[in-house]
């Protein structure tokens, strides 16, 4: 896809991923960016790159069709929506179900409210794009984050479903999935070891997923894997499950 002129946005815009990405294709040529978050700090990161801010639960359906309908008014079209806003909380069966919901209502569900009510307008623009942010959790696993990697897991199925059903229409489908990112997320993980094999992978900024990311829509890749060393392990996995699974079991077993 061409990105000069297009209406792009951004959910979970604020920090993070969201803020690599906003600060990335502001350096593009666009008709109009608009930014959304649940913090109000959205509204000076949009002054700043000369955008629109909307402070947005994008896990509220109401909310998130109304800013959707607000800038198709406007500006004629969406043309990038980049679902981007996620939520992580560590922990296994001690997971409660309080945190449980609202990872499936921001990792998952999000895309599906967006989706609802910005598809139809897509096939009638004859295109768009939908970018959702996951994570290399979400094609592989992650010990120690059992919800997250479950409804990451879910986000890849949901994407998958999209591209399936709607390329054909003319909306191109991506996932973003980075291993370690250096976000606030990341920062909350401090029980993984450092030993741990995504530690040697390296960690990204948020600007180089970003950077990836308009590769990936440019170039229409449906899987964008900003750590090229994923798509070997995907190729481990799917060529061996049992050895997989067993070898994630053994470097479980070798952090404790």
């Amino acid at each position: 896809m061409i990105l000069k002129n297009k209406n792009v946005v951004i959910t979970g815009a604020a920090s993070g991923i969201g803020l690599g990405l906003v600060k990335r294709f502001a350096k593009e040529d666009l008709n109009s960016l608009h930014l959304l978050d649940i913090s109000p700090n959205i509204f000076s990161i949009a002054t700043q790159y000369n955008a629109n801010g909307y402070m947005v639960d994008v896990t509220n359906e109401e909310q998130v069709a109304i800013v959707i309908k607000k800038i198709i008014e406007n500006d004629g079209s969406i043309d990038i929506y980049c679902s981007n806003a996620g939520y992580q909380k560590l922990g296994t069966l001690d997971i409660s179900n309080d945190e449980w919901d609202k990872m499936w209502q921001i990792n998952v569900m999000s895309h599906v409210y967006a989706a609802r009510n910005l598809f139809n307008e897509m096939i009638k623009n004859k295109g768009g794009y939908f970018l959702i942010t996951v994570s290399a959790a979400g094609l592989l696993n992650m010990n120690g984050s059992l919800g997250y990697a479950t409804t990451k897991h879910a986000a890849v199925g949901l994407a998958e479903n999209f591209s399936i059903m709607y390329d054909s229409k003319g909306i191109k489908i991506s996932i973003l999935c980075p291993q370690l990112v250096d976000t606030d997320m990341l920062r909350l993980a401090d029980n993984i070891s450092r030993d741990h094999p995504l530690f040697i992978d390296g960690i990204l900024s948020p600007e180089e997923v970003a950077e990836c990311a308009l590769k990936g829509i440019e170039d229409e890749s449906f899987l964008i894997l900003p750590h090229q060393q994923v798509k070997k392990y995907i190729q481990f996995k799917s060529a061996d499950y049992e050895k997989w699974l067993k070898s994630f079991s053994q470097l479980v077993e070798n952090e404790k």
